[in-house]
C-alpha cells in the first residue's frame, strides 16, 4: 500500500470547481487514482459524519499514514509506476515547493497538456519539474 495523504486530496478535489472542463476532468482523474494506489475506496476518504451511513456505522478508517513510507511515491503514488504528463502537471501545480514563475509557466501549457499534445521538449521540462519540485 502507498502513502496517502488527505490534505493533498484535499487540494486535487478543489480544483473539480475549475471552469475548465479539462482541468475539472484531469482533477478527477488524479483523485481517483490516488485513493485507488493507496488501497482505498470512497467510501473509506469520505467522512461518516459528513454522510451517514443507513446500516450501523463501520469503525473510522485512519486514512493518514506517514508520508514517508518505504516504496511510496509523492502524493500517495507507487513509485513504481510512471505518471501519466496531466498527473505531473497537476503535482507541479500543488506542490508548495514549486515557485510561483513555473507555476505561471505551467498554466500557459495547461490546455496542451490536458489534451496531450505538448512537445517532446515540453515533456521532458515537466519530468525534470516533478523530479525537482515533487519528488525532490
Amino acid at each position: 500500500m502507498s502513502t496517502f495523504n488527505r490534505n493533498t486530496l484535499v487540494k486535487v478535489l478543489e480544483i473539480l470547481d475549475s471552469s475548465h472542463a479539462q482541468e475539472a476532468l484531469a482533477a478527477a482523474k488524479l483523485a481517483s487514482a490516488m485513493v485507488r494506489e493507496a488501497g482505498l475506496k470512497w467510501d473509506d476518504v469520505i467522512d461518516a459524519e459528513v454522510l451517514p451511513r443507513v446500516a450501523a456505522p463501520a469503525p473510522a478508517v485512519e486514512t493518514s499514514v506517514p508520508a514517508k513510507m518505504p516504496g511510496g511515491g509523492p502524493f500517495g503514488y507507487r513509485r513504481e509506476r510512471e505518471l501519466s504528463p496531466h498527473e505531473q502537471f497537476f503535482m507541479v501545480l500543488l506542490s508548495p515547493r514549486t515557485p510561483v514563475d513555473v507555476k505561471r509557466k505551467l498554466r500557459a501549457w495547461e490546455g496542451r497538456v490536458l489534451d496531450g499534445e505538448i512537445t517532446p521538449q515540453e515533456s521532458a521540462d515537466l519530468q525534470f519539474m516533478y523530479q525537482s519540485f515533487v519528488v525532490g
